[in-house]
């Protein structure tokens, strides 16, 4: 408990000093992906998301800042941005076996349930855990797909 505590607050002060110097001068932050992890942790997504974007304006074929980046998007409701951010980091490296996840289970969330099934065909050759998450997850969506809705109850008046 204390530890957790004392975690976050170095955290914070961390984050702090980063707003400072990010504010000031973004293009001066050494290591914006881990700035980005930082604030990640600290579910500040907004900032996260910059730190990211800096980190891809150095490096576009860095399939981890375009993962994270995808991460920071579907927390911040643009699932279309989230979902190209998927793609870019599997496109750049296709044995990313948690992008692939991640696009499968947005997939199931939001697009063409059809879609998510090669990612779960992807992913049977690089995690088999990953992949039976996602085959449990495409199971009990399937399923409740299946299922009509109940009639509303009755209110007695």
């Amino acid at each position: 408990m204390v530890q957790d505590l004392l975690r976050k607050a170095v955290f914070l002060a961390l984050a702090a000093v980063l707003c400072l110097g990010a504010s000031a001068a973004p293009a001066q932050v050494a290591e914006p992906y881990s700035a980005g992890l930082l604030f990640l942790s600290l579910e500040k997504y907004d900032m996260a998301l910059q730190f990211f974007e800096q980190a891809l304006a150095r490096n576009p074929k860095d399939a981890k800042a375009w993962f994270q980046a995808g991460f920071c998007l579907g927390k911040l409701g643009d699932t279309e941005a989230k979902l190209r951010a998927y793609r870019k980091a599997i496109a750049l490296d296709p044995k990313y076996a948690d992008a692939h996840y991640s696009l499968g289970v947005s997939l199931l969330l939001s697009g063409p349930k059809c879609d998510a099934v090669h990612e779960l065909r992807a992913l049977t050759l690089l995690d088999a855990g990953l992949a039976d998450k996602l085959r449990a997850l495409m199971e009990a969506m399937m399923d409740a797909d299946e299922c009509e809705a109940p009639p509303p109850p009755e209110t007695a008046i």
